[in-house]
Order: structure tokens, then sequence, then C-alpha cells
């Protein structure tokens, strides 16, 4: 899976923004990319904490991930790269943020169960997602050029995703 994310490191142009991107590999590729102007980098410290550290050039910082929105502009990031295991805590909150705050790709890489999950979360926003095989996992891309956000229908998802998750809870104690 890393040669494909490489691939698709070196082909990215203008602003990025990397989270739970930790491997060596990858940031070299992301470092030596001459068509990346500007890199952000979200990195958890700690796997239960909501707080990720952002680091540009030098200056860290700290950022709640669910909040995220609020330190970037609307459709200002060009590609984002994560790392599904960095967010899965935080998809319903993130998936609205991504489409939010990005104007070119979104790249998710996993597991093939946790891919074909957000591929159905994000086609409520966009029909141009593709997902790419790879050995160890997909890749899901996410085209959003031409997506737009509604607070009401962020907000109907998020509690229509609220409520499915409570009802899954109840039936796995019911079943127990």
């Amino acid at each position: 899976m890393n040669n494909q994310i490489l691939k698709i490191i070196s082909s990215l142009k203008g602003s990025l923004l990397g989270i739970g991107l930790e491997e060596d590999i990858l940031l070299d590729a992301i470092e030596n990319n001459e068509n990346i102007q500007t890199c952000y980098l979200l990195t958890p410290k700690n796997s239960n904490n909501k707080k990720f550290n952002l680091t540009k050039r030098g200056r860290n910082k700290k950022i709640n991930i669910k909040k995220v929105r609020k330190h970037f502009k609307k459709k200002s990031l060009n590609n984002i790269i994560c790392n599904y295991k960095a967010i899965k805590q935080f998809q319903k909150s993130f998936i609205p943020n991504s489409v939010y705050l990005n104007n070119r790709d979104l790249y998710i890489y996993g597991s093939k169960e946790d891919i074909k999950l957000l591929k159905q979360k994000y086609q409520r926003y966009t029909k141009n997602i593709e997902i790419i095989h790879t050995d160890e996992g997909n890749i899901l891309k996410v085209n959003n050029k031409n997506t737009k956000t509604n607070f009401f229908k962020d907000t109907f998802y998020k509690i229509k995703d609220t409520t499915s998750e409570i009802l899954d809870i109840l039936t796995d104690l019911l079943i127990n």
C-alpha cells in the first residue's frame, strides 16, 4: 500500500493536509515533492486524545481534530491524505469537515471493510468516489471539486449516524 501512496504523493500539487502520516517513507516523499507549496501534518500524540499536533515548518501547535474547520478556511486545502486509524473515532465530524476544507482530492487509506463504510458516508456529498485496491488494504479517493456542504444536511446526517450507533449498541446489548 505504501508504494501506491508514494505514487499519489508524487503527483500532488498545491497545499496538503496529512493526518496520521507517521511512516518516514511517506514524510520523505512529501518533503521531496517540489510541487507541494504548503504542507500541514496532524499527528496524534496519543491514540485516545482528541488533540493532534499540527506541524508546519518547525512550529508546533495542538489542534482538536473535531474542530479542524476552525483553523483552515473554506476550500483552502487542495489535497488531504489520511490514515483511517487516526480518524476512526472522529469520523462523524471529520467527514463533513473534510468536504468543507478540501477543493480537489481526498485520500483515505485503511482496511477494506473500513473503506467500504466510508464510501457510503461520502456518497452523501458526491458521486466522484473511487476505491484503489492494494494488497494490504484499500485507498479511498474522493474528488471534492464540485461538492457543496450545507448546515442542515450536515446536522441531519449527524443525527442519523448517532441514532444508528445507538441502535447498534442497543441491539448488541439485547443479543448478548
